[in-house]
Order: C-alpha cells, then structure tokens, then sequence
C-alpha cells in the first residue's frame, strides 16, 4: 500500500526504516532520502510508529 503518495513511499518501504530504528515521522522521511510535502501521510506514519512501540513494549 502506498503511504506517501507525493514521495511514492509504500508501507513497506516505511515499516523498514521504523524496524532500523527511526523514531518519529521526520527520522522515517529522512531515512527514506525524502522530505514532508503535504503532510497527509504524517499521522499514518505516526500509527505505524506507535505500532511498533507497543509490539517492543509488549515483548
């Protein structure tokens, strides 16, 4: 699923940076070689975030 329509950055892409060790939505963008441009896929970046947070919390 493609996330980031303005950086064509898709759900993968993204849960790879966040399993390397990006912590917040900016970290995820510049691991990805891109910058924020619209923001829409700012809050679904930041669910994945917290996604990962809790499964490490959990474990």
């Amino acid at each position: 699923m493609i996330v980031c329509v303005c950086n064509r950055l898709n759900e993968d892409r993204i849960r790879t940076v966040i399993d390397g060790g990006a912590c917040c939505s900016d970290d995820v963008y510049a691991r990805c070689g891109v910058r924020k441009n619209c923001g829409r896929c700012q809050e679904t970046i930041e669910e994945m975030l917290d996604e990962k947070t809790a499964l490490v919390a959990a474990a």
